[in-house]
């Protein structure tokens, strides 16, 4: 009985073990050339995340309305509450500025912070804070805005 007990005992830590050491592989993010691929890869399967799954948009919403809400507005039309911002907030609803939006560009501004596309400096970095699935729920929300 106790033989039985010991081999259990072997094999359940044996067991958690592993599932230590798998969790423990990931590796940190690299910067440079990885991120390009990193941010093109999120943008080619932004459309395709938010195909299958339906809670995508709704997730994306929420984040939006947490995160960006507050500055770009409930609709997204620039007008959240912080009134007087210089430059305003984008107006994701207004389609012809849409349309001069690529994906691509608003992955980098929501990563990178809207410096880093030519706009304010107010809109913060948001690259370490999200996921790349929720950056990719937020862009696909922030795409249908304007029914782009």
């Amino acid at each position: 009985m106790q033989k039985i007990m010991k081999i259990r005992k072997i094999a359940l830590l044996s067991a958690l073990s592993v599932l230590v050491i798998a969790g423990c592989g990931k590796q940190p993010a690299k910067s440079g050339k990885d991120d390009a691929k990193k941010n093109t890869a999120a943008v080619d399967s932004a459309a395709a995340a938010n195909q299958k799954r339906p809670y995508a948009l709704k997730e994306g919403k929420r984040l939006f309305n947490h995160y960006c809400a507050v500055c770009h507005g409930e609709t997204g039309d620039g007008s959240g509450q912080y009134y007087g911002l210089t430059p305003a907030p984008a107006n994701f609803t207004d389609k012809a500025f849409m349309k001069t939006l690529p994906d691509e560009k608003l992955f980098k501004a929501i990563i990178e912070g809207s410096a880093s596309v030519g706009k304010s400096n107010m809109c913060p970095p948001w690259g370490k804070s999200f996921h790349s699935e929720e950056i990719e729920f937020i862009v696909g929300y922030i795409t249908t805005l304007a029914g782009k």
